[in-house]
């Protein structure tokens, strides 16, 4: 590999670092998800510091062209971000829907409250108070605050 290719993919690995960890620092991606790009800086740092490396793994395990394992292990690395980061939207959809629901609960909580109140004022007046057809709903489960 030519000196100025070497420097080149460093100063990206360099770069690409620094662009990770300012946004780690200004909470636009989370720790978790920091790692996993902070490791293939890693992975870029040392195929510029031991080129010869990359050829040394690829013959071990039997590929006769190392550029070959190198995107393989980049679409594996791709495929299970992909993966993790489907699991986290799963969770994330999962925790919307029920604070959706709790939130729908005290809406309905709030629409009775307001019509016993006006109820209320209207036996004031003469009229009997309006009783809610609805019973009074048990607190939905707190599982989405965790």
């Amino acid at each position: 590999m030519q000196d100025v290719l070497r420097w080149f993919i460093l100063l990206c690995g360099i770069v690409f670092s620094y662009i990770i960890i300012r946004l780690l620092l200004k909470h636009k991606i989370n720790a978790r998800n920091s790692v996993a790009w902070l490791l293939s800086v890693v992975a870029v740092l040392l195929l510029a510091a031991f080129p010869g490396g990359l050829d040394r793994l690829a013959n071990v395990v039997g590929v006769q062209y190392p550029p070959t394992l190198m995107f393989l292990f980049s679409t594996l690395v791709l495929l299970l971000i992909v993966l993790y980061q489907s699991m986290q939207i799963s969770t994330v959809n999962e925790k919307i829907r029920q604070l959706s629901q709790h939130v729908a609960l005290h809406d309905l909580d709030n629409d009775l409250l307001a019509r016993e109140v006006r109820g209320a004022g209207a036996s004031a007046v003469g009229k009997p108070p309006q009783k809610s057809v609805n019973p009074p709903t048990p607190a939905p489960s707190q599982e989405w605050l965790q």
